[in-house]
């Protein structure tokens, strides 16, 4: 007999099925024992009845418990009116067991899985096991639409997406946030972003993206920062200025929403997430500019400062959601000190960049901005920064060769998932957190004490 999926039973009321799954939860009502079961596609509510049942299964049922895996033979029947959990899309049918068999057998759990105050180091010692729970299995099929409505768009766009590698020979943007690692012998390092990778793309594609982990070895402990991240990112040429820019990535997180909300009313209704509001078009301003409301609406004594502190961004999220109705903000033109060496310099608006941040319910999700193409300017750029161009000769070929005007985004999904559903730490939004104390386990646990 072929396995029929949970959700699939709903319209298969008197057949016999095979379903298969985890034990959720059981209950006992004197000698009937009720079992929720598990799988990919919902949770169905299995009956065993002891006279119903097969003898090979009646002597097996008092050892069931939570996790155990089951195979499930049965009879569909519906549940009738006074029965039936609205909360379930299987809520209307359950299955009458007729027999079953253990496919795999679960030791105790050390707490119950549905416990909704699970503090964050319990969380993540026992992620393997957390991660079946539905708030956590939802956060990350909600995650799965966001990227499947990015790579859509990008398709649509006619983008061409590459994989990109995450090992360099320097860092990205020359500073000191790097992991570095040998590399027989030599020096390598963990890519900070795709920067100069998609930059050289636009050379071939014209229309670039590409998603994968980037890395920074930031020794910070907040509640929005990791140090393992996936990347969104983007890069496309023959724009006029960074409005094009924005004008595709709002499109972009246009169609991510979008997604959600096509595929995970389900997932945010567990979750008790609310989808963003989002004008005809997404407001913008100037960092000044936002500066200037901060201090005048706010008393915030920022203006002159060359960029938001993290209560400010949130701030300036109310202040656009009282004023646009919206939860999203672009914030232009941050200073030129402020952005790497390869940001365009705004020529009517001198000391100030053709760059942006796009700010989501308070908080940042998408940095870009339009690149400098001029070879000549870039090296010039390059060592004004500090650096030397001898160190970036790989990065600077396509520019020698020509490259049109171009731009482009980073833009990091946990984040985005984050403040989408609400979330209190980036650690929620990702499927293996690593800290700088954490990779799976504490490594004080795994290697000892770290050496000074």
């Amino acid at each position: 007999m072929e396995r029929t999926l949970n959700l699939q039973t709903v319209g298969k009321i008197g057949e016999e099925v095979l379903v298969e799954g985890w034990v959720a939860a059981r209950r006992n009502m004197g000698k009937i024992v009720f079992i929720d079961l598990r799988d990919r596609s919902a949770v169905l509510q299995v009956v065993m009845v002891p006279s119903e049942l097969d003898e090979t299964s009646k002597e097996l049922l008092t050892k069931l418990r939570p996790e155990f895996v089951l195979s499930i033979k049965g009879i569909i029947n519906n549940r009738g009116a006074k029965q039936t959990n609205t909360d379930l899309p299987t809520g209307t049918v359950e299955v009458l067991a007729k027999s079953f068999e253990i496919l795999a057998e679960a030791e105790t759990l050390p707490y119950d899985l549905n416990d909704a105050e699970l503090k964050t180091d319990t969380l993540l010692d026992y992620l393997p096991l957390n991660l079946r729970r539905e708030d956590e299995k939802a956060i990350f099929k909600v995650q799965e639409s966001l990227l499947d409505g990015f790579r859509a768009y990008m398709k649509q766009k006619d983008f061409t997406e590459f994989q990109c590698s995450k090992l360099v020979a320097g860092a990205t943007e020359g500073g000191a946030n790097f992991f570095t690692l040998d590399y027989f012998g030599y020096k390598a390092y963990l890519a900070q972003s795709p920067q100069f990778y998609k930059q050289m793309a636009v050379g071939v594609f014209e229309r670039a993206f590409t998603v994968g982990q980037v890395y920074r070895a930031e020794e910070h402990d907040t509640n929005r920062h990791i140090n393992e991240y996936t990347s969104l990112d983007f890069e496309m040429g023959f724009i006029h200025d960074h409005h094009d820019i924005m004008q595709m990535i709002e499109g972009a997180v246009r169609a991510m929403i979008g997604k959600v909300a096509e595929n995970n009313t389900a997932e945010l209704k567990t979750l008790q997430a609310t989808l963003p509001e989002m004008p005809e078009q997404f407001p913008h301003m100037k960092l000044n500019e936002a500066l200037q409301i901060l201090h005048d609406e706010y008393g915030e004594d920022c203006l002159g400062e060359p960029d938001f502190e993290p209560h400010q961004e949130k701030l300036i999220g109310e202040y656009t959601k009282k004023t646009w109705n919206s939860d999203f903000l672009f914030v232009t033109h941050y200073p030129v000190a402020k952005r790497p060496m390869y940001t365009s310099e705004d020529e009517e608006d001198k000391g100030y960049t053709k760059s942006f941040d796009l700010l989501f319910r308070g908080q940042e999700m998408v940095t870009g901005g339009q690149r400098i193409h001029n070879y000549e300017k870039l090296k010039a750029n390059i060592t004004k920064w500090g650096l030397n161009p001898d160190d970036f000769e790989f990065y600077l070929i396509p520019f020698k060769y020509g490259m049109p005007p171009h731009g482009g985004i980073g833009m990091g999904l946990e984040r985005v998932t984050m403040s989408l559903l609400g979330l209190n730490n980036i650690k929620q939004a990702t499927f293996l957190p690593r800290d700088q104390v954490r990779i799976d386990l504490p490594l004080s646990k795994l290697q000892g004490e770290k050496k000074k």
